[in-house]
């Protein structure tokens, strides 16, 4: 398949974030709306900014919850990281399970929840709580977070895509995104500045 036939989407996440599930919905429903290939890659981000935001949802603005919600995201995102060594498919499934379940049941960040979602979508279990301390996953973390600062991403969600029609610039959009104007980049409909990071560079940090 050409490139020019391949869309990529690199969406940066909250690991925790009620907002950020649903804009991964949405970027899931625009991959099969397209007729070229997609290529999806959620990356997760843990700074100041994402963790701030979370407390504003929250009726809870003590430091000792913003350090929980730190510690929870943290893990989650080595948790997220060793699911996406069986799949980056099995990965997108795992973190937007793990979402529903904090942020629409209500489920605390444990272990033992960890575990549950990984069986639900048929993970190696023994494999995936491997996985979660080695220090590959503490590594592909670092990596993600070093991406971020790479393409200036401070905030959750906030997406990179590349649609095929320019191979060395791609798209940032880190407000407000719909299907509608990612539908609009893919067909040159619609036109903002680019990222000023080049798509060399973008993949030379994966």
């Amino acid at each position: 398949m050409f490139l020019n036939n391949i869309i990529e989407v690199f969406l940066f996440v909250n690991p925790l974030g009620p907002t950020c599930l649903e804009t991964e919905k949405m970027i899931e429903s625009f991959s099969n709306e397209r007729d070229e290939k997609v290529k999806v890659r959620f990356i997760p981000l843990l700074n100041f900014h994402t963790i701030g935001n979370i407390v504003k949802e929250s009726d809870n603005p003590t430091l000792a919850h913003r350090n929980q919600l730190y510690t929870e995201s943290f893990y989650a995102s080595l948790a997220f990281q060793a699911a996406s060594m069986q799949g980056k498919k099995k990965g997108r499934k795992f973190l937007m399970a793990l979402q529903d379940k904090v942020n629409n049941e209500g489920k605390e960040v444990t272990k033992e929840l960890f575990t549950q979602i990984a069986e639900s979508i048929k993970l190696d279990i023994e494999m995936f709580e491997e996985d979660i301390q080695s220090d590959f996953s503490k590594l592909a973390f670092k990596k993600d977070q070093n991406l971020a600062q790479e393409m200036k991403i401070q905030n959750a969600p906030s997406c990179i895509l590349y649609s095929g029609n320019n191979d060395d610039y791609g798209y940032r959009v880190d407000t407000a995104f719909t299907k509608q104007l990612l539908h609009g980049f893919c067909d040159e409909k619609v036109q903002v500045k680019k990222a000023s990071v080049n798509r060399l560079s973008l993949l030379q940090m994966m």
